[in-house]
Formats: C-alpha cells, sequence, structure tokens
C-alpha cells in the first residue's frame, strides 16, 4: 500500500513539473500575452491579458517581459504587444513613473 502511493505521488509530481514547464514556454511564444479571449465568434473583441516589457527591455529593444506585470484589456484580437505603438506607451508610462510624474493637475495645487 505504502508502495503505491509512493508511486501515485511521484507521477504526480513529475505530471505537475511538465504541465509547469509547459505553461512557462507558452506564454514566452505567445510575445508576452498570457489570455486571450475573443467576445464572440465573429467578432473582432477580445479580452486580453499580457505581460510589460521589462525596463531594461524598452531600452535595449530586445523584448523581455515581467511576469510580475500582467495588463488586463479589451480590445482588437489583432491587439500586439510588441507594436512600435505599444513599446512607446509602455516606454512613456514608464519614464513617468521613474520620474514622479502623475497623470494628473500639473497647476502643484
Amino acid at each position: 500500500m505504502v508502495r503505491k502511493n509512493f508511486t501515485s505521488i511521484a507521477l504526480t509530481a513529475v505530471l505537475a513539473a511538465g504541465l509547469t514547464a509547459g505553461v512557462n514556454h507558452a506564454v514566452a511564444n505567445d510575445a508576452g500575452i498570457v489570455y486571450k479571449q475573443a467576445a464572440s465568434e465573429d467578432a473582432n473583441y477580445c479580452h486580453i491579458k499580457y505581460m510589460e516589457l521589462t525596463q531594461e527591455s524598452l531600452q535595449s529593444g530586445v523584448p523581455e517581459f515581467n511576469p510580475s506585470d500582467i495588463v488586463d484589456m479589451y480590445g482588437s484580437c489583432d491587439f500586439d504587444p510588441n507594436s512600435p505603438e505599444e513599446v512607446r506607451k509602455q516606454a512613456a508610462a514608464m519614464n513617468r513613473g521613474l520620474h514622479g510624474e502623475s497623470g494628473g493637475d500639473s497647476s502643484g495645487n
């Protein structure tokens, strides 16, 4: 009985390790997109979750994603987080955050 339980536990551990490795690989191949679901079959409107680029990546131009910064959005199913427009937006947002700027009232009141 003990041997059967050990075999079952070992098999479960191997399976879990394989699934985890597969998930990490899938995220890397999808250009940072973690989740993508169409709103309907005939619409080009999706719920998308993607990883933001790292600060180093924005400076070097070599795509590297930060798995702790996930953006959750709705938009075109054709959305590309690596498009030049999106990279500019992420760089501008990061620069605002690094320099303490806010999107609010700039009059100082």
